[in-house]
């Protein structure tokens, strides 16, 4: 029986995918979670794993060439254990070469095609050391030369997403028209569409944050936790309780309706080395302060190992863009499609206040949120700050 390989859709804008790299050729053996091909996404380059064994029957889509979502890639022969054909030890051993510079994550459930992020380019194998020739036999007084000494192994490649963005100035490129990347193309198209499409207004508060940094001090000095809680969490917690209160801020346009979303998906944007991605941490209304810390330290291991899931970008249903680690009072983001708001994040520092008729020094952040108005209106937006801002200033709530 044909097994068909599928162009797996792995973003919620994916519409395409390019075929980098094929692992395996016509005739080869492929085992379950096997890496099979390299498919360059508008997120990044992932890593597509076999959801079957079997042999390679036939390669539809070459290297090079791109093919939509759903599109058949590749058929497999599915074959008893018994008769399937070996390769050669030679081909084996390149097609593993070529493996082991891309490592597998471990074989997904059954029916459920997984793939990783890859890295962006291939490091050079270490050319082996030459073999030194024979010393003739006549020349037994000279010493045999001693061998050359062999190349250190090349560094492994860098990961294709990083994490924290770059905060170093790096040189700029030079000047003239330079191609752009399929994720930074893509990322400009889906930002044209949003703020062609969606009427945005903006909305911004002040957070006195005095509480919110007290509670984390607190919760580091006393290690109650294994995970460091940081704003980002605090942040998300708080928004798990505020949003069931303010449902068309976790809403779509949809076809002149508008959808309430069940669940709570946050998405967290992160600036990458070629642009942005936003993995996102599922159904937070379900988790407590320590279990989105979890979630979101898996999220950063993942990316600093470059290894996120198709999963792990899509679905958001409200994303935070937060520029906290930056010398930023406040900025608007742009709406990711099909989301109706996006809160914006400035850094923490210290300002003056008035309380009580007296001048005072606090600690507070400044958010904008971006809101869809076919979705909400002034008012709307305006109450779904306030509560966030009135949790955010009693955060004991975000440990309850």
């Amino acid at each position: 029986m044909a097994i068909e390989i599928r162009m797996p859709k792995l973003s919620d804008t994916m519409e395409e995918g390019t075929i980098l790299r094929w692992y395996k050729r016509v005739g080869d053996v492929v085992q379950r979670g096997e890496v099979i091909a390299e498919v360059e996404t508008d997120k990044a380059d992932m890593e597509v794993e076999a959801e079957a064994s079997g042999v390679v029957k036939e390669i539809r889509v070459p290297e090079g060439e791109s093919a939509p979502v759903g599109a058949v890639l590749a058929l497999l022969e599915e074959v008893a254990a018994a008769e399937r054909p070996t390769r050669p030890v030679a081909e084996t051993e390149s097609r593993e070469e070529a493996r082991q510079l891309r490592p597998g994550a471990p074989a997904p459930s059954a029916g459920e095609q997984r793939v990783t992020v890859a890295s962006a380019k291939p490091a050079a194998r270490p050319t082996p050391a030459p073999v030194p020739p024979e010393t003739p036999k006549a020349a037994k007084a000279e010493p045999p030369p001693s061998p050359p000494e062999a190349p250190s192994p090349a560094p492994p490649p860098p990961s294709s997403l990083r994490w924290k963005p770059r905060l170093t100035a790096a040189a700029g490129p030079a000047p003239g028209r330079h191609p752009e990347s399929r994720l930074r193309q893509t990322v400009a198209k889906q930002m044209a569409q949003s703020k062609r499409e969606i009427p945005h207004f903006y909305v911004t508060s002040e957070i006195d944050m005095t509480e919110a940094t007290r509670l984390r001090e607190q919760l580091l000095a006393a290690q109650v936790f294994p995970e460091r809680i940081t704003y980002t969490h605090l942040l998300i917690r708080a928004l798990t309780l505020v949003l069931p209160r303010h449902p068309r801020a976790n809403a779509s346009w949809v076809d002149g309706s508008v959808e309430i979303h069940a669940d709570i998906n946050i998405g967290i944007a992160v600036a990458v080395e070629d642009g942005l991605v936003a993995p996102v941490i599922h159904r937070c209304q379900n988790m407590t302060l320590r279990e989105i810390a979890q979630a979101t330290q898996g999220l950063v291991e993942k990316a600093q190992a470059g290894k996120f899931t198709g999963a792990e970008l899509v679905g958001a249903t409200f994303t935070i863009s937060n520029m906290g680690m930056l010398d930023i009072d406040s900025f608007a983001a742009v709406i990711t499609p099909p989301q109706s708001a996006i809160l914006a994040v400035g850094s923490i520092r210290e300002r003056p206040v008035v309380r009580n008729g007296l001048l005072a020094v606090a600690k507070t952040m400044r958010v904008t949120l971006s809101a869809d108005h076919r979705v909400l209106n002034g008012v709307e937006a305006g109450r779904f700050l306030e509560d966030l801002k009135r949790t955010l200033e009693q955060p004991v709530v975000l440990v309850l």
